[in-house]
């Protein structure tokens, strides 16, 4: 979702991913188990909805 608004991943750091698009805020999303909680789905989705 993230990618598809114009994010790329930039890293890893432990279990956050950090994503960036020029002309924005970094945006980091931890990452347990290979799951996400709603709420930081929540924030990814308003970030796409501005883009």
């Amino acid at each position: 979702m993230l990618e598809t608004a114009g994010y790329r991943l930039a890293r890893i750091g432990g279990s956050h991913h950090y994503f960036i698009k020029p002309g924005e805020q970094p945006f980091s999303i931890p990452v347990h188990h290979g799951k996400v909680k709603p709420y930081y789905v929540r924030q990814a989705e308003k970030l796409c909805q501005g883009a």
